[in-house]
Order: C-alpha cells, then sequence, then structure tokens
C-alpha cells in the first residue's frame, strides 16, 4: 500500500511533465520562430536599406568627381591660354622677303613701283633658263635699276629639266646645268649669284658641297624639302612659301606663324596673277604678325633658334588647346 502511494505521485509527476511539454512546445518553437523572423527581417531591412543607400552614395561620389574633373580641366586650360599670352609677347613678327621667279616683265613695270611706294624691295630669281633681254623677261637694263634700289637676285632650278637616273647621275646632271647657266648669267647681266632658290621637291643634301664650291652662302627651299637636309654644310638656309592666284591672305599668314623667317615664291606672268598678288601684299602690310624685308633679313630672321623654338612651342599648345575646345 504504501509502495503504491510513492509510485502514483511518481506517475504523476511524469505525466504533468509530458503535459507541459506537448502544451508549452508549440509556444516555444513560435517564439523561437518568430526571434529567427525578427532577426531575419531585421537583417533585410538592412540590406535593403544598404543597397538603396549605396547608389545614391555612388552617384553623389560620381557628381563630385566630374565636378572635380570639370574644374581640374578649366584650371589647365586657363593655365595653359596664360602661358600661350606670355608667349605671344615674346613673339617677334615674321621678317617675310618677297622672291619672283622667272624674270618677268611685269615684275619691273607693275610690282616695283608698287612695292617701291611702301619702301619695299623684292627678290628677281632666274630660272627656267631664261635670261634678262629675252622676250616677255627684264630687260638687262630694267635689271640693272632694281639692283640700283636695292632688290637681290638668286638662281633656281629648270622646270622643264627632267632629272632621272641614279642619284649620282641625277647630281651631276644639276651641277652641269647650273655651271652653264651660271655662265650665261655673268655674260648677260654681269652678276653672280650667290643665293640659290630650289624648286619643290628638287633639293637633295648632295648639292650643299656643290653649292659652297661655286661661291653660294644661301639657299631657299621648301618645307618638306627642309625635313631632308642633314644640316652638315655651312649654307645658310630660308624656307619657301609658294603664292598663287588661289592662295587666301589668311592661310599665307598662318602658315607664316610657324616661321621667324620665310620667303613668299611666286610667279607674276599675267594680269590676274598681278592682282591678286598685289591684293596680298596689302593684306601682309595690314598685318602685325609679318614684316615685309629683304632676302637677307629674312634669311638672318629665320637662323635665330631661339624665335624658331618658340613658335614651335606655341603651335604646341595652341594644338592642345584646339582638341580640347574639340571635345
Amino acid at each position: 500500500m504504501k509502495r503504491a502511494r510513492r509510485v502514483i505521485p511518481c506517475l504523476l509527476s511524469v505525466v504533468l511533465a509530458a503535459y507541459l511539454v506537448l502544451v508549452d512546445y508549440p509556444a516555444l518553437m513560435a517564439t523561437l520562430n518568430g526571434g529567427s523572423e525578427a532577426e531575419r527581417s531585421v537583417a533585410v531591412l538592412n540590406a535593403a536599406g544598404s543597397s538603396e543607400a549605396e547608389p545614391e552614395k555612388s552617384e553623389a561620389i560620381a557628381e563630385d568627381d566630374a565636378e572635380s574633373s570639370a574644374e581640374s580641366l578649366e584650371d589647365q586650360t586657363a593655365a595653359l591660354e596664360a602661358e600661350l599670352e606670355e608667349l605671344y609677347q615674346q613673339c617677334e613678327a615674321t621678317s617675310v622677303a618677297l622672291c619672283f621667279d622667272q624674270l618677268s616683265e611685269l615684275v619691273y613695270s607693275d610690282i616695283y613701283p608698287a612695292l617701291a611706294e611702301e619702301g619695299v624691295t623684292g627678290t628677281i630669281v632666274f630660272t627656267n633658263s631664261w635670261l634678262t633681254g629675252d622676250n616677255g623677261r627684264i630687260q638687262t637694263t630694267e635689271f640693272s635699276k632694281l639692283m640700283s634700289a636695292g632688290w637681290s637676285y638668286a638662281v633656281g632650278g629648270d622646270s622643264t629639266l627632267e632629272l632621272t637616273g641614279t642619284q649620282e647621275e641625277v647630281v651631276a646632271a644639276w651641277q652641269a646645268r647650273l655651271e652653264t647657266y651660271l655662265g650665261r648669267i655673268r655674260v648677260r647681266s654681269g652678276v653672280s649669284p650667290t643665293i640659290y632658290c630650289f624648286r619643290e621637291g628638287e633639293y637633295l643634301p648632295a648639292y650643299d658641297e656643290i653649292l659652297e664650291e661655286l661661291g653660294f652662302t644661301t639657299i631657299r627651299y621648301y618645307p618638306e624639302d627642309a625635313a631632308e637636309d642633314d644640316n652638315e654644310s655651312t649654307l645658310l638656309k630660308v624656307v619657301g612659301i609658294p603664292v598663287s592666284e588661289e592662295s587666301q591672305a589668311d592661310e599665307i599668314l598662318d602658315e607664316l606663324r610657324a616661321y621667324p623667317g620665310a620667303v613668299l615664291v611666286a610667279q607674276v606672268t599675267d594680269n590676274g596673277q598681278l592682282e591678286s598678288y598685289l591684293d596680298l601684299v596689302d593684306a601682309l602690310q595690314e598685318s602685325d604678325t609679318v614684316t615685309l624685308t629683304t632676302f637677307d633679313a629674312a634669311v638672318e630672321a629665320a637662323s635665330d633658334a631661339e624665335q624658331q623654338a618658340l613658335r614651335t612651342e606655341i603651335l604646341e599648345k595652341e594644338a592642345v588647346l584646339e582638341t580640347r575646345d574639340a571635345e
């Protein structure tokens, strides 16, 4: 009986414990699940908030970077413009000489008096084997008057002469033709040129030594020929810029900006060329970026390495600004 009384309470304790477990388990699980869901909800909300904030933050940073970059570019441009302005102040006007090929009689009858009014002289170039006194060319007495008025003279190539073969053969033919022509000029006009004016594409570095041996001191060649020059001779050299009826003053002036000294090369053999050339001369005289001068003065200016370097730097900086403006 006593044993039964002890067993009954034990059984009741077991039943009660089982009941409590069965009754509280769903609540307990609900509590546990609810806690996990809450935690997950918080994590999801935090993640969502973070994903929404990140684009906004990135856009703001991108805008700040863009503004900073724009300001930096503006500062650089302003600094470059200021540097250019200083360089412009140091840049002297281009010394420009006027050269006339083929001994046209219009040079004496029309160009000479027009230039004389402005105190400007030019250079007569013996080319294409023409001589003073030939039909349609300056007469020998007229040539002498030009020389007395301060004009200079030179000798150049022959557009009718075809030089073919090896370079050695071309050089030999060129030399033979030049020596013959110089002899004829001395006989007809009584002068011995010391300036040689190459035609476009005619120049070869091998000619330098020959010209020095013949008593020449100066040559005129073209920009593309200058690139082939090995600079090993003592000859003075100046770049020539060809002009024609189609040449525009603003284009010529722009091209001249690259050189401290240069020569304008023209053939004025008819009234159309004459009119357009005199208009060009008027435009040059009105410009403050060039000075019309003698051949010797143009050559001297062309040898100014400091001014040449200055102009090269200006053109490079201007190219950078143009690129930025185009972007």
